[in-house]
C-alpha cells in the first residue's frame, strides 16, 4: 500500500501539476453538512437536470419524426405527457437529495461501500504521506489507514434469530430480526457516527448521529437543527411526536422527497438524520413479515401449568361449601 502511494507522490512531483487535496466528497465529511457535501448535492442535481434535458430533446425529436400523427394530436400527446410527468413529480416530491460521499447509493453491498471509502481514504492520506519521513512515521500512517479501511468491514451485525447488543441503544426500532437485515457502522473524522442498514446486503438506509453543540454546523439544539435542515430538504418537515408503543422512541421531523424519506430524530444532545430509500420504506411492513419471539415472554406450556397450580380462592371454597350444605339439608 505504501509503495503505491509513494509511487503516486513521485509521479506527481515529476509532472509538477498534481495537487494533494482530497476530493469534494471526503470520507471524513460524509455527513453532508460541510461545503464539500453541498458541492456533491449541487453536482448531483446538475447531472440530473442534464439527463432530463437530453431525454426531453430525444422525446421532442421522436414526436416530430412521427409522420402518422397530426400536428394537433402531437401537441395533445405532448401536453398529456407533461401533465402526467408533473403529477408524478408532485406525488413523489420534487426535490432530490444526494447521498454522500459521491458514489454512495442505495442498493450497494457492505463490501462495495467499504471499497468506496477505501479510495477516499487513499486520497485523503496522500498529503500525510508527503509530509511523513520514511520509517516510524509512515509505519504509523500505514497502521492508521489499515484500521480505517477495516472499520466498516469489521462492524457488520446480522439481525438473525439471536438478539444483539444493538437492542440496548437508541437504534432499537431501526431494524427487525429474522428478515435478512444487517448493519454496519463507522466513525467519521467530524465525529459523526454513521450507520448503514441493509436488506439482503443491499443498502436501504443511512443513519447519521450528529453531536449538537454550540458552533456546530447544525447548531446547539434540536429545534435549531431542524430550522437549518428545512431549506436544504425542501421546506418545513412534518412533526411526528414519539409513539413508544408503535416503535417510535423519539420525537421526529420527516421530509418525503422524490426517492427518500428523511427523518430528523430528537435524541437530546444528539441529532440523528436518517436517509431511507422511499421505495423500501413504503413497503417495509411487507418486508418484515417475521416477528422474533420475545425472549422475556413466558412459555405457553409453563403459563398453563402455573394456572393449574394456582391456589383456589378461599372465599369461593366457603361459598361452595355453604351451597353443598343447603343441598344436603334439602
Amino acid at each position: 500500500m505504501r509503495l503505491k502511494l509513494w509511487a503516486a507522490f513521485a509521479a506527481s512531483t515529476l509532472v509538477g501539476i498534481t495537487t494533494f487535496s482530497a476530493p469534494d466528497a471526503r470520507a471524513d465529511k460524509g455527513d453532508r453538512f460541510g461545503n464539500s457535501e453541498e458541492k456533491d448535492r449541487k453536482s448531483a442535481e446538475k447531472e440530473e437536470k442534464s439527463e432530463k434535458s437530453e431525454k426531453s430533446e430525444k422525446s421532442e425529436k421522436s414526436e416530430k419524426s412521427d409522420k402518422g400523427s397530426s400536428s394537433k394530436s402531437g401537441k395533445d400527446a405532448k401536453s398529456g405527457k407533461e401533465g402526467k410527468d408533473s403529477k408524478d413529480s408532485k406525488d413523489k416530491g420534487g426535490k432530490r437529495i444526494a447521498l454522500s460521499p459521491e458514489g454512495l447509493k442505495f442498493g450497494m453491498s457492505l463490501e462495495s461501500i467499504a471499497k468506496l471509502y477505501d479510495k477516499n481514504f487513499d486520497t485523503e492520506f496522500l498529503p500525510l504521506y508527503k509530509k511523513a519521513s520514511p520509517g516510524p512515521e509512515t509505519d504509523a500512517l500505514d497502521a492508521e489507514l489499515k484500521q480505517k479501511k477495516a472499520e466498516v468491514r469489521r462492524s457488520k451485525v446480522d439481525f438473525g434469530q439471536t438478539p444483539t447488543g444493538v437492542d440496548q441503544t437508541p437504534l432499537k426500532g431501526e431494524y427487525s430480526y429474522a428478515n435478512g437485515e444487517s448493519m454496519g457502522r463507522m466513525t467519521l473524522k467530524s465525529g459523526t457516527e454513521r450507520y448503514f442498514f441493509f436488506f439482503s446486503d443491499k443498502l436501504w438506509k443511512v443513519y447519521d448521529a450528529h453531536k449538537l453543540k454550540k458552533g456546530s454546523p447544525l447548531g446547539e439544539t434540536y429545534d435549531e437543527a431542524v430550522k437549518k435542515l428545512a431549506p436544504r430538504l425542501g421546506g418545513p418537515g412534518k412533526k411526528m411526536p414519539a409513539k413508544p408503543d408503535a416503535g417510535q422512541s423519539f420525537d421526529e421531523t420527516q421530509w418525503v422527497t422524490a426517492d427518500m424519506v428523511i427523518r430528523a430524530i430528537d435524541r437530546g444532545d444528539v441529532l440523528a438524520v436518517v436517509y431511507a430509500d422511499r421505495e423500501i420504506q413504503d413497503k417495509l411492513p411487507s418486508m418484515r413479515k417475521n416477528k422474533m419471539k420475545d425472549q422475556h415472554s413466558m412459555d405457553p406450556d409453563v403459563a398453563n401449568a402455573l394456572k393449574k397450580d394456582t391456589p383456589a380462592d378461599p372465599k369461593k371454597e366457603v361459598k361452595d361449601e355453604k351451597k353443598s350444605d343447603k343441598k344436603g339439608k334439602k
